[in-house]
């Protein structure tokens, strides 16, 4: 039984690629929402301070910056707030939720009025698009933890991580359908408020669509079993009359480290992944541009080379195995910003050099750290605290993405001299990546996640993997290496069945 997609109809057996493919559209249409919004978004302040102006350059700057930072504001609440709902409730009903949030969010930004309210004042459409932003930002952020979760626990462990890689590399296609959408009507003609328009709420399209495979999904059964486990020890515990507190054994404490590693290395890619999407534009001029049509060019241009670095993270994810795919990732990334900082000036007169050179960039990022600090969260901790501690590590690095936005603007990338120093500390802030990555990240397979005897017997829904280097363990049993194959112990009683 699949949690996240029904057969349409009793007597229809979908092939196994028809599944894996209807659970990645449900359950990644929030990270094509995510990514299209990022990217859309420039064009849709370029069109929308062109139909309304302001009084001054000043001031459409901050109504540019509040539209911006209003959606990851939401993002991060909701990554926090629904992840620990779903770690309390369950996983189906949030899920309806965020997507619901991300539609009507969307939709009531395309659907704003300059003139909504008389006393508002001339500027109330910023305040209003930047409002349903915060909205639609809120569901996102939940679409992170829940994404994760509910692909996690509904693969096998073979499967596992492929799936989870499959699911986010919708924000790739989100990234491509932006460029696409924003070519399409720059290059048609299409008047200023139907630009902006139909860019904010096309957002909502996708994840409108899912909302009827999310209503007809089953809980994970992983969650059912460990709310029963979680439910039965709050029995016992009742009923016994010990005078000391026990930390259960899946305690958000022995995962502290772990949440430090994952919350980090997070936080130091999307300061540079974001960052990134401030200035690609003024490094993408080596190629020509200064139109809209140019412009849109470009931008599709970059996305075509950060294309392959999703498929290429699915290919050999487990091959390479997680760490190292991160260590591996932020290295180049570390390399190949020092180039261009570096270097800048002969890269500069050759054009196309130089936009691949940093476009790898990109490349890197997804066959790296933006798809493994997605799955290694989704995959590393229990079943009762696995949301809430992805939403956190997500959450951080929404707050990375916003630091990023924030300060590299004051590097003046627009400048050659700006544009070198961006792409300097882009390379060192990898480096911190790559370090975070060493001592924080645990090394393991699929494999090694599985409970063995001793997890079972005491109710672990996940093995713990340790962080060698700092010799984090729990307790001794939590750490023997994982069974092939989870049998009765040799006194015949059965285990405790546990997610």
């Amino acid at each position: 039984r699949t949690a996240l997609l029904l057969p349409l109809h009793a007597h229809w057996q979908p092939s196994p690629c028809a599944m894996i493919t209807g659970k990645v559209l449900v359950a990644g249409s929030g990270f094509l929402a995510d990514a299209y919004s990022l990217y859309i978004i420039g064009l849709v302040q370029g069109v929308l301070f062109l139909e309304f102006e302001t009084s001054s350059a000043a001031e459409e700057k901050r109504f540019k910056s509040l539209i911006t930072t209003s959606a990851l504001v939401g993002a991060v609440i909701g990554q926090i707030f629904f992840g620990t709902l779903a770690d309390r409730i369950g996983r189906k009903r949030v899920f309806v939720c965020t997507g619901s949030l991300i539609s009507v969010g969307a939709i009531l930004a395309a659907c704003t009025q300059p003139n909504l309210v008389e006393s508002w004042g001339k500027h109330q459409i910023f305040w209003q698009i930047a409002f349903f932003q915060l909205i639609m930002g809120f569901g996102i952020g939940g679409e992170y933890p829940l994404s994760a979760t509910i692909t996690s626990e509904s693969a096998t462990p073979s499967e596992r991580g492929r799936t989870m890689a499959l699911v986010f590399s919708m924000q790739g296609l989100g990234y491509l359908v932006a460029a696409l959408v924003n070519l399409i009507l720059v290059a048609s003609g299409a008047s200023r408020n139907f630009t902006w328009r139909f860019c904010l709420g096309f957002a909502g399209v996708m994840p409108a669509i899912s909302l009827y495979f999310r209503l007809q999904m089953h809980e994970t059964d992983a969650f059912q079993r460990a709310a029963a486990v979680a439910a039965a020890a709050t029995t016992s515990s009742a009923g016994a009359e010990s005078g000391v507190a026990r930390r259960p054994v899946d305690s958000a404490w022995n995962y502290r480290w772990h949440v430090l590693g994952t919350a980090l290395s997070w936080c130091l890619f999307d300061i540079v992944f974001y960052a990134n999407s401030l200035f690609h534009a003024d490094v993408t001029e080596a190629l020509g541009g200064g139109t809209l049509v140019l412009d849109a060019r470009n931008t599709l241009i970059i996305v075509l080379i950060m294309l392959p670095g999703y498929w290429a993270a699915i290919g050999t994810l487990d091959k390479l195995g997680r760490k190292n795919m991160q260590m591996m990732g932020f290295s180049m990334m570390a390399l190949l910003f020092l180039l261009c900082g570096l270097f800048y000036e002969e890269l500069k007169k050759v054009g196309w050099l130089f936009v691949l050179v940093y476009g790898l960039t990109f490349f890197f990022s997804n066959f790296g750290p933006n798809t493994t600090t997605y799955v290694i969260p989704g995959e590393i901790y229990p079943t009762r605290l696995k949301a809430t501690c992805h939403g956190i590590s997500a959450a951080c690095g929404k707050a990375g993405a916003a630091v990023g936005t924030f300060c590299f603007p004051y590097l003046n990338p627009s400048t050659p001299a700006g544009l070198k120093n961006a792409m300097l500390i882009c390379s060192g802030t990898a480096v911190l990546g790559l370090v975070a990555t060493i001592f924080l990240t645990p090394r393991y397979t699929a494999r090694d996640l599985e409970p063995n005897a001793s997890d079972q017997s005491e109710g672990r829904s996940v093995h713990f993997v340790p962080l060698h280097l700092l010799g984090d363990r729990p307790t001794p049993e939590a750490t023997t290496p994982a069974m092939t194959s989870l049998q009765a112990p040799a006194g015949g009683k059965p285990l405790l069945q546990t997610p």
